[in-house]
C-alpha cells in the first residue's frame, strides 16, 4: 500500500511537472509580454521609426503588446460563486523572464541603497530631486515616452523600495494610479501631452476624487457645466485628502459631476474625468488635514473656482466617467494594496527583532508560545498579502483583458484588514513601551489605521465585493433558484434537492486540484475544493430564501465576501508556494507549510461563515442585534439604566 502510494504521488507530480512546462512553454513570448528587452527594443524601433513624437509608432507598439498577451480567460473569483475553478490558474504565473528578472533586480539596487540610508530622516527631508533622478516617476510610463514601460508585475516590484517608506509610497502611488488610467484609456493627444513630463517628474500626477462631505442625492459637489456655443467646460467645487507635492507642479486627476444636455433630472446625471493642471487660473490649493497617520504626506483641500477646462482635458467621453473609473480604481487598489503589503513586512520585521532581543524573567520573548503562534499567523497573513497581489498583477499581464474586478478589490479588503490586525496584535507583545510617541510601534498603527480608513471604507469593499460576486452567479443560477422558489411547479427538481449527498459539513468535491500542484500540498487542495463547494452551496440558498431581497441582508452579505477572500488567500498562497517548491526556492518547504496553515486556517473560517448563513438570522443571533439596534437609535445611545439601580 505504501508503495503504490509513493508510485501514485510521483506520477502526479510528474504529470504537474510536464503540465507547468507546457503551459510555460506554450506561453512563449507572451509570457513576457513586459519584459524590460522587449520593451527597450521596441522603444528603440518606435524611436527608429520616427520617435517618441509619432502617434503611429506608439499605436503600434501598443497593438503588438496586445497581441502578445494571451486571450482572456473566465474570472477566477467570480466563478467560485458559482463552484466553479480554473485549476490552470494554479501555476502561478511568470510574466518576467529569467534574464529580464535579473536586470529588474539590479536595478533596484540603488533604490534600496537610497531608501536604506533615508530611513533616519525624515520623510518630508527626502528630496523631491533625488527621486526624479531615481527615476521613481518614470516606471509605468511607457517607453515611447522615455518611460522605463514596466508592466503591472514589474512595476510593483520595482515599486517595493519607496513603499516601504508608507508616506512617500503614497505619493508615488497615487501618481502611478494616474499614468495607468492614461496608458489604458487615454488618448494619443493626451499621452503625447502628458506622459513626457509624468515620466521626468516635471509633472506629478494625483488623484482629487473624494471630498469631505459628499451630498446626499447627487454623486459629487464638485461639479463642471458645458460652456454653451463650445466645447470647454466650467470646473467648480472642492476636493479633499487629495496627496500634494509642495512646491511641485501637479496634475489632478477629478471626478466631477455633469450633466448631458437636453436629458434633464436624474436620468442626465452622470460623472466625467477631467485633468487639471494645478497651474491653471482658479485651481488653489487648502488646508492641509492633520491625518492620523502617514504625516510625512500632505493632504490638502483643492478648491475649483470657475477652471476652464478644455474638450482635450476630459478623459475618455463625458458623462462616461463610471466606466472608466472601474480602471481607475483597479489600479488604486493594486497599487495601495503594495503599499500596505510594505508596512505589513516592515511591523513584522520589527517585531520579530524585538522577540529576538527582548528577555523578560530570564526568558527570551521569542521562546514564548503565544509570541511564536503570533509572529507565525502575521507571516501567514503577509504571505497571503504579497501572493495575492502578484497574482493579480500577473493575471492582468499575462492575459488581454483579464477581469479582475473582484482580485483587485479582495487584495486591498485583504491586505488593509490584516495589517491593523497585525499593528494592533503587536501593542500587546511590545507592551507598555509602545505608548510612547515616536516608538515604531505607535508609528506603525498611526499608518495601519490611516491606510485602513482613507478612500474606500471597508464596509462599503466588502459591499462591493459581495454585490458584484453575487450578480455573476445570478445569471448562472437564474434557472435552478427559480425552480427552487416554487417548487409545486417543478417537484422534480426539489426531489432531486432532497437526495443530494452533499452538505456543508460534508462538502462532495470533483475538482481534483491536488493534480495541478505539487503533491505536498494535496491537503491544502482539499481545503479550497471543499471551501469553494461551501460558498456555491451558501450562494444558493441566499437565492432561494431572499431572492432579490438578498441584497437587503448586508449581514450576510459580509459573510460572502469574506468568505470569497479566505478562498483566494487560499488559492494564491497553495499557488505560490507550489510553484517556489518545483523549481527549488530558497526556505520553499517553510512556503509549503506556511500555505498549509493558511489554508487549515481559511478552511474552517469558511465552515463557520457558511453555518452561520445556512442557519438563518434566528440561530447565527443576527435578529437579536437588529432588534437591539432598533432601541439604541430610539433612545439616541446607550439604554440601560445603572445596574445599581432600584426600581422603588
Amino acid at each position: 500500500m505504501i508503495r503504490s502510494q509513493l508510485f501514485s504521488g510521483a506520477a502526479r507530480l510528474l504529470r504537474y511537472d510536464r503540465t507547468r512546462t507546457l503551459l510555460i512553454r506554450g506561453k512563449g513570448s507572451k509570457a513576457t509580454t513586459h519584459s524590460l528587452d522587449a520593451q527597450r527594443q521596441d522603444g528603440g524601433q518606435a524611436a527608429a521609426a520616427g520617435g517618441s513624437e509619432k502617434p503611429g509608432g506608439v499605436q503600434e507598439a501598443a497593438d503588438q503588446q496586445k497581441q502578445q498577451q494571451l486571450p482572456a480567460r473566465a474570472p477566477l473569483v467570480k466563478n467560485f460563486f458559482i463552484g466553479a475553478v480554473d485549476k490552470e490558474l494554479l501555476a502561478y504565473p511568470e510574466v518576467i523572464a529569467r534574464e529580464d528578472m535579473s536586470q529588474l533586480q539590479n536595478a533596484l539596487l540603488p533604490l534600496k541603497n537610497y531608501f536604506s540610508e533615508c530611513k533616519e530622516q525624515e520623510p518630508e527631508q527626502t528630496s523631491g530631486d533625488n527621486l526624479k533622478q531615481l527615476g521613481l516617476y518614470s516606471l509605468n510610463v511607457p517607453t515611447d515616452y522615455d518611460g522605463r514601460g514596466y508592466g503591472w508585475s514589474a512595476s510593483l516590484m520595482a515599486s517595493e523600495p519607496d513603499s516601504a517608506e508608507t508616506s512617500i509610497g503614497l505619493g508615488l502611488q497615487a501618481h502611478r494610479v494616474v499614468v495607468d488610467l492614461l496608458r489604458e484609456v487615454g488618448t494619443q493627444q493626451q499621452q503625447q501631452r502628458y506622459l513626457p513630463a509624468l515620466g521626468s517628474g516635471q509633472l506629478i500626477a494625483t488623484e482629487a476624487i473624494y471630498e469631505y462631505a459628499p451630498p446626499e442625492d447627487d454623486y459629487f459637489c464638485t461639479q463642471a457645466t458645458l460652456t454653451p456655443g463650445s466645447n470647454s467646460w466650467l470646473l467648480n467645487g472642492e476636493k479633499a485628502y487629495v496627496v500634494c507635492a509642495p512646491g511641485e507642479r501637479q496634475l489632478f486627476l477629478v471626478l466631477a459631476q455633469t450633466q448631458q444636455p437636453n436629458v434633464p433630472g436624474s436620468l442626465g446625471r452622470g460623472t466625467t474625468i477631467f485633468l487639471v493642471d494645478s497651474q491653471q487660473p482658479g485651481v488653489r490649493l487648502g488646508e492641509q488635514h492633520p491625518t492620523i497617520g502617514c504625516r510625512g504626506t500632505q493632504m490638502r483641500r483643492v478648491h475649483f473656482d470657475n477652471v476652464q477646462i478644455s474638450e482635450d482635458q476630459v478623459v475618455g467621453l463625458p458623462h462616461d466617467g463610471n466606466r472608466h473609473s472601474e480602471k481607475l480604481v483597479r489600479a488604486s487598489r493594486l497599487r495601495s494594496s503594495l503599499v500596505g503589503l510594505s508596512l505589513a513586512k516592515r511591523l513584522l520585521n520589527e517585531l520579530t527583532q524585538f522577540s529576538v532581543d527582548t528577555t523578560q524573567c530570564g526568558v527570551h520573548i521569542k521562546d514564548l508560545e503565544i509570541t511564536r503562534v503570533h509572529l507565525s499567523r502575521a507571516m501567514c497573513s503577509v504571505y497571503a498579502m504579497e501572493s495575492m497581489l502578484y497574482l493579480t498583477a500577473g493575471l492582468l499581464d499575462e492575459f488581454q483583458g483579464q477581469d479582475v474586478t473582484l482580485e483587485s478589490a479582495i487584495t486591498k479588503y485583504y491586505t488593509l484588514k490584516q495589517l491593523y490586525a497585525i499593528a494592533s496584535d503587536n501593542l500587546g507583545i511590545v507592551g507598555p513601551k509602545s505608548l510612547h510617541s515616536g516608538q515604531p510601534t505607535e508609528l506603525g498603527l498611526r499608518d495601519a489605521a490611516q491606510l485602513y480608513t482613507q478612500g474606500e471604507s471597508i464596509d462599503t469593499l466588502s459591499m462591493f465585493i459581495a454585490l458584484t460576486g453575487l450578480q455573476y452567479a445570478g445569471q448562472a443560477m437564474n434557472s435552478g433558484v427559480r425552480k427552487s422558489r416554487n417548487p409545486l411547479f417543478h417537484p422534480g427538481h426539489i426531489f432531486g434537492k432532497f437526495l443530494e449527498t452533499t452538505s456543508v459539513e460534508n462538502p462532495k468535491t470533483k475538482m481534483q486540484l491536488s493534480e495541478h500542484v505539487h503533491p505536498s500540498l494535496d491537503a491544502a487542495a482539499q481545503c479550497i475544493e471543499q471551501s469553494v463547494a461551501r460558498l456555491q452551496m451558501a450562494v444558493e440558498l441566499m437565492f432561494t430564501r431572499h431572492g432579490n431581497a438578498v441584497v437587503e441582508r448586508q449581514s450576510e452579505m459580509q459573510r460572502l465576501a469574506e468568505i470569497s477572500t479566505t478562498i483566494y488567500a487560499m488559492w494564491a498562497s497553495v499557488a505560490r508556494a507550489s510553484r517556489s517548491y518545483c523549481i527549488g526556492l530558497p526556505l520553499a518547504d517553510h512556503e509549503l507549510l506556511t500555505a498549509t496553515a493558511v489554508c487549515s486556517q481559511g478552511r474552517d473560517v469558511v465552515k463557520t461563515l457558511c453555518t452561520e448563513i445556512f442557519g438563518g438570522n434566528f440561530v447565527n443571533n443576527d435578529n437579536n442585534l437588529v432588534r437591539l439596534s432598533n432601541q439604541l437609535t430610539k433612545s439616541k445611545g446607550y439604554f440601560a439604566v445603572h445596574p445599581l439601580t432600584f426600581n422603588f
